[in-house]
């Protein structure tokens, strides 16, 4: 691809015209015409001289709609993928488009963008000296983008986000550079832990890592450098003080899809939360995609934003809803257990069966109130797709199933319900969580999808043998490690599964939250 460099693309051609006139009767001199600057918001691979590479390199760069020299404006760097380039943001992240629409919303404040060229570097300085693409980007680039450009000069305005390999990037800058930058946004963050580094194909091994941090041609424990150890999260989070890392604002997402890199942002987030280093940790719907960065960016930028203006985070998302359950609830008692019934819109008009959804319920604080909460977040999915919710108080069902059994009996006899395994899905809350799951593995002949939110599971449960599990826990959860281990035995085991890890606390709030996060996969359930 052809590049030009800066002086005809970025933005500030300045054309000072100084023109003397003499007249020939009078000899007067006219003051010089003011000087005009002409702003181009997107500069794409301007060239700059690496000394500490010795060759050309190139970064693109994003202003602000109005940007000028009268204001100073914060930094964000924008780092690309493996095989990518400076360009790869703007042309298949479309940035602009996200960056652009959050500013005329008043979400963020104008920004510069900064995206630079890392070849295939990870973004640090090669083991040997050959490469030392980090000190470029720390002694070359961030001193010629504040030279060049109207930035604030400091690290508590400076940002670093990456996908991939730029999500290691976007980890190791800020680690290793703290007096430099002070937020890190990983986001589909491309590392391994020991077990999967030395796992990792030879060929692969030796074209991608070995390079950057020696051991190429080896295997085995050969291939952990002490190199290697010094940039390893796996390492460095471990083995070091919380302190020595608190400095930075850290948001971490990686999509549940992903073919390893999930396990390795999943062990990454349970070391932090281990050592209880401060950070943010989200894992959705998606895979190694653009699609998924650019929906990340949504709530990245905003975080950047609050890191910036030194407003703290929400620890939880809000659950807004103004809905409230529109079918009809009754109360009975089987087998000295009382149930919570919520019958849909037109039930006892329809004549029609219906597929039940048991709520095994781990009460907060009032258990009427909790369950009719539930019903109002679940209103709209059952006026779709309906369906009779069951609630149980879930410390009231063993974890032999027997008295669930009993439960299922009863309300196949009582109402018009569907009677095949998939018309019947379970959802439970905390020790709710646990008993369903117990159920599912006990009985999978009368219930095998479940979801499961932040399910107390403990460390030591049965593997799971099949059927579907929709696996939901808050980051700051009291029960992400035994919802992390589940999911790495679903994925082992090839079981249909999804998992979310969102924004939240160990409430009840949250668990609503992350139910209705769930409505279009428990919709699609219902309706199989």
């Amino acid at each position: 691809m052809k590049r030009v460099t800066g002086s005809y693309t970025l933005m500030c051609t300045t054309i000072l015209l100084f023109a003397v006139v003499v007249s020939l009767s009078a000899c007067t001199v006219q003051k010089p015409e003011p000087i005009v600057i002409n702003i181009v918001r997107y500069g794409a691979s301007i060239s700059f001289q690496s000394k500490i590479l010795k060759r050309t390199m190139h970064y693109s760069i994003y202003l602000p709609e109005k940007y000028t020299r009268d204001k100073k404006y914060a930094s964000v760097y924008l780092l690309h993928g493996y095989d990518g380039n400076e360009t790869d943001w703007m042309k298949d992240g479309e940035i602009n488009l996200t960056i652009n629409d959050f500013e005329k919303r008043g979400l963020i404040d104008p920004m510069i963008y900064i995206m630079p060229q890392g070849d295939n570097s990870y973004y640090v300085n090669a083991y040997d000296g050959t490469a030392d693409y980090m000190r470029m980007i720390t002694e070359e680039l961030v001193p010629l983008i504040d030279g060049s450009y109207s930035t604030v000069k400091d690290r508590n305005h400076r940002a670093v986000v990456g996908f991939s390999m730029g999500g290691y990037g976007a980890l190791i800058l800020p680690v290793k550079n703290p007096g430099l930058f002070s937020v890190a946004a990983p986001l589909s963050m491309s590392f391994r832990t020991d077990a999967q580094y030395l796992n990792e194909p030879q060929s692969v091994f030796d074209v991608q890592w070995g390079p950057i941090f020696g051991g190429k041609g080896t295997s085995g424990n050969n291939r952990l450098t002490d190199y290697f150890k010094q940039n390893s999260p796996f390492h460095f989070f471990a083995l070091q003080e919380a302190s020595a890392f608190d400095s930075i604002h850290y948001f971490i997402d990686c999509g549940d899809d992903e073919e390893t890199l999930s396990i390795t942002n999943n062990a990454m987030h349970a070391i932090m939360r281990s050592k209880n280093i401060p950070h943010e940790y989200r894992m959705r719907n998606g895979a190694h995609t653009w699609d998924y960065w650019r929906s990340a960016m949504t709530e990245v930028l905003p975080y950047i934003q609050s890191c910036f203006t030194g407003v703290a985070y929400p620890k939880e998302t809000g659950l807004s809803t103004s809905e409230v359950f529109s079918g009809t609830m009754t109360q009975q008692t089987v087998s000295g257990i009382t149930l919570n019934i919520c019958l849909p819109l037109n039930y006892m008009t329809s004549g029609m069966n219906y597929p039940t959804v048991y709520f095994f319920h781990d009460v907060e604080n009032n258990r009427t109130s909790e369950t009719n909460k539930l019903a109002a977040v679940l209103d709209s999915l059952q006026k779709a797709v309906p369906f009779i919710l069951v609630e149980l108080n879930a410390h009231d069902v063993d974890a032999t199933t027997v008295n669930f059994n009993t439960i299922l009996t009863y309300i196949d006899q009582t109402y018009r319900t569907k009677l095949n395994s998939y018309n019947r899905i379970g959802i439970g809350n905390k020790t709710g969580g646990k008993v369903l799951y117990n159920v599912i593995l006990g009985t999978p002949e009368f219930m095998n999808v479940a979801f499961l939110f932040d399910a107390s599971l403990g460390s030591s449960f049965e593997p799971p043998v099949g059927g579907y599990l929709y696996l939901d826990c808050p980051d700051d959860g009291l029960n992400y490690d035994s919802m992390q281990l589940l999911y790495s035995l679903c994925r082992d085991r090839n079981i249909s599964n999804e998992f979310r890890v969102r924004n939240g606390l160990d409430t009840y709030n949250s668990f609503l939250q992350g139910v209705k996060s769930s409505t279009e996969t428990l919709g699609y359930k219902l309706n199989i």
